[in-house]
């Protein structure tokens, strides 16, 4: 689709089931729908995403997958692939009762005596992908609980030195993650092979901030998206934002990290640095204001002279501003451009 190899219309006229229950195969099969078939997915997972058993894909995906005309056939596998004189005819399908088994691994379960069919035309196998665990077992890498036991640092075996092990052996995620996990693996094997530690000098420090304990968030605006009769193509079906609602959405953007670790502004020529809250000891009362108002657990006690202050952790400050606004003292202040910067943007635009 994406080299334009595939002729419009393809499955006109045709019933088109599409195997998974991930993103991959709603994406197959909303692409599918806008060749013109009638599409079905079939899946594993029931309808409840809160169960342990819940179907994957984002409830995006799912909503917008049901109002373009796309059913959904919640808790069935594919027992038989029925096929006549060569050409594939129908599925023979039996009761999925469980999908991962106490312990959280893939392992469905079946009733045998519930089964269905269901025809069609085209067959589209969607499914997620695994290693092989027989030879895991065999080969003795797996711990009591039947899963690999990896040094996340290094990538080796717990149970077998020399044994390496990343990408979707060690978990399901995405290619960047394999491709992280190919370097760390070839330094370690690097490592091993002429006799190094294996961990010297690898472990990295980050920044970390607490989570905002504020008690109430700004809510996500609600999707904007096309009505069915007109996203039916391979166009873009999301309404863009205003530049209002661009600005105001934003706004809602405090708790992505430490804005030291981060500088996105500063990369963006927003402002030319990060800006450090200013406190004055010798103004500051010791009222506690700041301490309780700050979302993010950024200001705390600072006993060590003759009275007690405020003291900001700046790995933790957002500079949100609410600090300043409300010590009734004046203790704290920002020298910030950003503001002015933003106003400057936006009249460009």
């Amino acid at each position: 689709m994406n080299h334009g190899d595939v002729p419009p219309g393809l499955y006109r006229g045709r019933r088109v089931i599409v195997i998974g229950g991930g993103n991959v195969a709603f994406d197959v099969a909303r692409t599918a729908r806008r060749l013109e078939g009638d599409v079905t997915v079939l899946c594993l997972e029931n309808e409840d995403k809160s169960s342990k058993d819940g179907i994957p894909a984002d409830v995006e995906e799912i909503e917008g997958a049901t109002q373009e005309g796309i059913d959904i056939v919640y808790s069935r596998g594919v027992a038989e692939v029925v096929s006549e004189e060569g050409s594939f005819k129908k599925l023979r399908l039996v009761r999925c009762t469980s999908v991962f088994d106490d312990d959280g691994r893939f392992n469905p379960r079946f009733d045998p005596n519930d089964v269905t069919y269901l025809e069609g035309d085209v067959l589209l196998i969607a499914i997620g992908q695994g290693p092989e665990r027989t030879f895991f077992q065999h080969e003795g890498l797996l711990n009591d609980k039947g899963r690999l036991d990896v040094d996340p640092l290094t990538l080796m075996s717990n149970r077998r030195k020399g044994v390496f092990i990343g990408g979707d052996a060690r978990r399901i995620g995405f290619a960047m993650e394999a491709m992280s996990d190919g370097l760390a693996a070839a330094e370690s094997i690097d490592r091993y092979i002429t006799g190094e530690d294996l961990k010297a000098g690898r472990g990295k420090e980050f920044e970390r901030a607490a989570i905002p304990n504020s008690s109430s968030y700004k809510a996500q605006p609600p999707l904007s998206w096309a009505p069915v009769d007109e996203r039916l193509n391979f166009e873009p079906y999301e309404k863009p934002f205003t530049l209002e609602e661009v600005v105001e959405e934003a706004r809602r953007c405090l708790s992505c990290g430490p804005c030291l670790g981060c500088k996105g502004c500063v990369a963006l020529n927003l402002q030319p640095e990060i800006r450090e809250i200013q406190l004055s000891r010798d103004r500051c009362s010791g009222c506690g204001i700041c301490v309780g108002l700050c979302p993010y657990d950024a200001i705390g006690w600072d006993e060590s002279g003759e009275k007690r202050v405020a003291s900001i952790d700046m790995l933790k400050c957002k500079r949100c501003g609410v600090c300043v606004a409300a010590c009734p003292s004046g203790a704290i202040s920002i020298e910030d451009e950003l503001p002015q910067s933003v106003e400057g943007v936006c009249a460009s635009l």
